[in-house]
């Protein structure tokens, strides 16, 4: 789908877009569990979820709302404060939600919460919720309650205030257990059921299983036999390789981690970017592939990070043009998904780690992220 306006709407975009459906039976952490059973639990995680999707399409139509920065996304850079704030701020619905779990206790369907100590955790790095009295206005519009607890009126002197569910009392259980003891990393954003799942019961290939899911059609075909074939060259992928919710990057080992591939997620959309610096060693072969994936190659990689002045150029030439590319955030993008040219990039990638073994000796480390 088209971009919005504002750097916060298209990460609320993402967030939305990123939102797996929960699964009538999966296997769930019994930590997870306060007091329900795992058919409740899965029941009023499916209700969260579809309250979770309604507020972030409702923050797409009006982050004002919310007390999202409104900046323009054509704005956005890393060196943007302005934008990269407006960019982060769709985060603080959940990190909201987790502040409240983490310094609250459950009882009788409620989530009793310290004032003092949700207002510090708020302020940390982590978390960062500023506006949560807008934030709580919208949770209130979508039928969370705040005030005090067991059925008593609320009381602005007091320490403590309750937040609850107001219509479903199995939503707060559920809410609690799964953000409680939790890190507020982005994959929690979408509070996608997996992260229910006990660490150690997950499958061996649960980060691709799960962005699979984000795919449909033929891009979903495509990234799984693409991951086939990177997985059986033994380019390793998971904690070694910097995993974030919307994408599985390659590394050619876990000792050096250079980054060889990344796929991507963009708005429900696949990206595969390949990181080739050694194009020029192998260039017959390029040469001899199939006009759609010649494409890529001749296009000249946009610097994201170096403003003016590129640190690390990388030249090369093609067909008699040469480019140059920026070292910093180099890369190529596949353009087409036929399944038949999976093939072909795993054969450009092999001859890239050839050359970058065979040349350089030892390969550099992974010095950034793109």
């Amino acid at each position: 789908m088209d971009k919005h306006l504002y750097c916060c709407q298209n990460t609320a975009q993402n967030y939305l877009d990123h939102i797996i459906p929960v699964p009538d039976d999966f296997k769930i952490d019994p930590d997870c569990l306060y007091g329900i059973s795992k058919e409740d639990f899965i029941e009023g995680l499916k209700g969260l979820t579809v309250i979770i999707k309604e507020m972030y399409f409702d923050m797409i139509l009006s982050p004002e709302e919310y007390g999202l920065p409104l900046v323009e996304d054509i704005e956005y850079t890393p060196f943007n404060p302005k934008a990269a704030e407006s960019k982060k701020s769709a985060a603080r619905l959940v990190a909201t939600l987790k502040a409240l779990v983490q310094c609250g206790e459950l009882s009788n369907g409620e989530i009793i919460v310290n004032k003092k100590l949700f207002s510090e955790i708020c302020k940390n790095k982590d978390y960062k919720v500023s506006n949560s009295a807008m934030i709580f206005k919208k949770l209130s519009d979508f039928g969370f309650a705040v005030g005090g607890f067991n059925g008593k009126s609320f009381d602005k002197n007091s320490d403590i205030f309750s937040f609850s569910y107001m219509d479903d009392n199995g939503i707060t259980p559920v809410l609690y257990g799964f953000l409680k003891d939790k890190p507020l990393k982005d994959p929690l954003l979408s509070l996608n059921y997996y992260w229910a799942i006990k660490l150690e019961e997950r499958p061996a290939n649960n980060h691709q299983m799960i962005f699979a899911e984000y795919l449909s059609g033929d891009e979903r075909e495509f990234y799984k036999r693409f991951d086939d074939c990177m997985e059986s060259e033994g380019f390793v992928t998971g904690s070694a390789a910097d995993y974030r919710y919307f994408s599985i990057e390659y590394v050619i080992d876990t000792k050096n981690e250079k980054r060889i591939a990344r796929c991507h997620s963009d708005y429900g959309k696949l990206q595969i970017h390949l990181q080739l610096h050694k194009s020029d060693n192998y260039v017959e072969y390029i040469e001899n592939l199939p006009e759609r994936i010649k494409q890529m190659f001749r296009k000249e990689s946009t610097c994201r990070s170096c403003r003016d002045n590129c640190w690390l150029p990388f030249h090369r030439t093609f067909e008699g043009v040469a480019y140059t590319d920026c070292g910093y955030g180099n890369y190529f993008d596949i353009p087409c998904f036929e399944p038949h040219d999976i093939e072909y990039y795993c054969q450009i990638i092999l001859n890239e780690v050839k050359v970058q073994k065979s040349k350089k000796g030892k390969i550099r480390k992974r010095f950034c992220d793109y």
